[in-house]
């Protein structure tokens, strides 16, 4: 459980990374062409597009970096926070499909919804318990860069955990309806994903799989 503290609490990024982190993830977007136009435009609809992944990321380290200054004043607000504005950042859908992979299972639709909320209520459980526990930290903008299946890989250096520091990557994707959301955190090479693969595995050989979806 520490490591996945560690984890979600590389997530706090301070507003200082702002102006690099756009520079070079808009760079990265030329470059790869990561955003996808869409091929037809429909001048009769207004509906919004969906944010590209700058203005996306952009969002994510001003709506984590508002959770740091609230904890400090009142920890009672920052569960109402993480699940209005923090919970929609990540792709909890996609997650837990990528958890299962790893078991073979083909859960039912309703089942299948169930381990996409108990994996939610867990990261989001975790991040509520890091930040009520917050320490002074900062983050250093290293680097943005494509990676496999369009994704977008954020590099960052976490100053102030450790007296060397760290080094995270938060991925994000693009979803069916072409928003970016976040689908993997990854630390020394471990990600999120990895992390509740392996306790996926463990439950289900120890109590099967409705004792392990009872028990995550």
């Amino acid at each position: 459980m520490r490591r996945l503290n560690v984890i979600l609490l590389a997530l706090l990024l301070p507003l200082s990374t702002l102006s690099l982190a756009q520079e070079a993830l808009e760079n990265t977007q030329e470059a790869s062409n990561v955003q996808k136009e869409s091929a037809v435009e429909n001048t009769s609809q207004k509906s919004q597009k969906p944010e590209g992944p700058v203005k996306t990321i952009q969002t994510a380290i001003v709506r984590l970096n508002q959770l740091t200054t609230v904890a400090t004043y009142s920890p009672q607000l920052v569960s109402t926070l993480i699940e209005t504005e923090v919970a929609p950042l990540f792709d909890f859908e996609h997650i837990a499909s990528e958890i299962l992979l790893v078991s073979n299972l083909n859960l039912g639709a309703d089942e299948q919804a169930y381990f996409a909320n108990k994996i939610k209520k867990n990261i989001i459980s975790s991040l509520l318990s890091r930040l009520t526990q917050a320490r002074s930290t900062s983050f250093q903008f290293i680097s943005a860069r494509p990676v496999l299946g369009g994704s977008i890989s954020v590099k960052l250096k976490v100053n102030g955990y450790y007296s060397y520091g760290m080094f995270l990557n938060i991925i994000f994707h693009q979803t069916a309806n072409q928003a970016w959301k976040i689908s993997d955190i990854v630390l020394n090479n471990d990600s999120l994903i990895n992390y509740y693969q392996k306790m996926v595995l463990i439950k289900l050989r120890r109590y099967g799989v409705y004792g392990m979806l009872g028990r995550l």
